[in-house]
């Protein structure tokens, strides 16, 4: 089992020899082999090097390599003479094609061979600290992703694409028309970000669109780094049985009140909805999470509430690069996942200066790669009255979309709820559902 996985050095040797015959082959090659595909260090450093030259825009030849080898500091792991015999076995240019995907499979069954190694080496090291299933899987993420295809023509697509088109909808419609009316609803791969002050109503939006995906029989994973799973609870039983929430968190419910509970137990006992509380939690934990429930399948959404209490790396340099890698990875967990992610952040204070206080974009804390990455950003506000000479949060709340990569930006008011954690549509619309020229 643990005996490596023999290779073809020759076949390396040829393929290399091939694009020497016919340099403007680099470009195909390389996009069948990478440099981890060689067995042969000095193979997978001239093959580096063959592509910096080519992206360089020079031709490749022996010279051009040797020489950059010698610029770059690397001549020390090819031998000045090993191009110039590369180049001397005879090998023909359309043969590299041939010869690269002779390469990529023996690197592709010498990495498995590895991998499997690695995960031997986990189950045999025993529980350990972490989760041993996660690191396994990570292991497989690595040869997944260092794993390169041949592109394809993008026609070769155009019947699954009508098939998908005909059989299952775009998306997953929100609780809230409303918002529906502006970004049709909830898909697969997309990041979403809602954002508001502190007190706001981000984390109600949060849950309440996890339940409303949860109840269609979705799979939903639920990351609360500010609330524990029993507080979580409360609100879902808040929201769900119309329980006001004061009763619930102090503990003082009638004997209708403690009925209303108990009718809520076998609903969210049945929900497809979990929670990772865990708190100081890192990106890499919410990775984790992420890929276990999607090995469990049908996942349709994970909320992270919220990133700006994801902590950092030791030794990290910057809170705002982690904040913003934090981002861009998100959007790929969505994509990797097939699923939807929901990333709940909080609005600046400095919003309040304002001569108007609704927020805009440019009003998301931490960084402005969430702007980028998101596929649709909301911004909760709720406006305020004076009431015996005191500001008053009114029981309006503007969902307004800052950005809609699916269609036109907007605002939409509907009636907040805090009482029973949740946000409805006002019982008489006054924002139009669907203004002049939507469809």
């Amino acid at each position: 089992m643990n005996e490596p996985i023999q290779y073809d050095p020759q076949t390396e040797a040829f393929m290399l020899g091939a694009v020497f015959a016919d340099p403007s082959a680099i470009w195909e090659v390389r996009q069948i082999v990478r440099a981890s595909d060689f067995a042969i260090p000095r193979n997978a450093a001239l093959f580096s090097t063959m592509c910096d030259i080519a992206d360089a825009g020079t031709t490749v030849s022996p010279i051009t390599v040797n020489d950059r080898l010698v610029a770059v500091g690397r001549s020390h792991e090819v031998p000045a003479t090993y191009s110039h015999e590369l180049y001397g076995l005879g090998a023909y240019g359309w043969q590299a094609m041939q010869y690269a995907e002779i390469v990529r499979r023996f690197g592709e069954r010498r990495k498995l061979h590895e991998a499997a190694v690695g995960i031997q080496e986990i189950a045999a090291s025993g529980d350990g600290e972490g989760d041993i299933v996660e690191k396994a899987a990570s292991l497989i993420a690595d040869l997944r992703e260092g794993t390169l295809r041949q592109s394809r023509p993008i026609g070769s697509v155009f019947g699954e694409l009508v098939e998908e088109m005909q059989t299952q909808a775009p998306f997953v419609p929100s609780p809230w028309p409303s918002l529906n009316a502006m970004i049709g609803g909830i898909r697969k791969g997309s990041l979403y970000t809602a954002a508001a002050r502190s007190g706001g109503g981000k984390s109600i939006f949060g849950l309440q669109l996890a339940l409303h995906i949860a109840e269609s029989g979705k799979r939903v994973g639920y990351v609360s780094l500010e609330m524990t799973e029993k507080d979580l609870l409360k609100r879902l039983i808040s929201m769900m049985q119309g329980i006001h929430q004061g009763a619930l968190q102090n503990h003082q419910l009638t004997a209708q009140g403690w009925e209303a509970v108990q009718a809520a137990k076998a609903a969210v006992e049945a929900l497809p909805l979990e929670v990772f509380d865990r708190p100081g939690a890192r990106w890499e934990d919410i990775v984790g999470f992420g890929n276990a429930l999607h090995r469990k399948g049908d996942l349709g959404l994970i909320v992270i509430d919220y990133l700006g209490l994801v902590k950092s790396p030791p030794g990290s340099a910057s809170r705002q690069q982690d904040l913003e890698d934090w981002a861009n990875a998100a959007k790929q967990l969505a994509k990797q996942l097939g699923c939807a992610v929901l990333i709940l952040e909080q609005l600046n204070r400095n919003m309040t200066n304002r001569p108007n206080p609704r927020p805009i974009i440019s009003d998301l804390r931490g960084s402005a790669g969430l702007e980028h990455a998101s596929d649709a950003v909301v911004l909760l506000h709720r406006g305020e009255k004076k009431i015996g000479g005191k500001l008053v949060k009114t029981s309006d709340i503007d969902f307004i979309t800052a950005k809609n990569r699916q269609g036109e930006t907007g605002t939409r008011t509907l009636r907040f709820e805090g009482q029973y954690a949740r946000i409805v549509q006002k019982e008489h619309e006054n924002t139009a559902l669907i203004e002049s020229g939507e469809v």
